[in-house]
């Protein structure tokens, strides 16, 4: 059994790294034009809630 739980450990990191490379594959293939709508779009809404 304490053999498992390194394996596991393992697993679920490589998992992470996967999750984020994706994450950052798709934000470095997307144009900047849709970050900038994205972004213009998340103030607007963060204004919306008057902080």
């Amino acid at each position: 059994m304490p053999q498992l739980f390194p394996m596991n450990w393992l697993f679920l990191t490589l998992a992470f790294l996967v999750i984020l490379y994706m994450v950052f594959l798709t934000i470095y293939h997307s144009p900047l034009l849709k970050i900038k709508t994205n972004l213009s779009s998340y103030t607007k809404l963060t204004k919306s809630w008057k902080w």
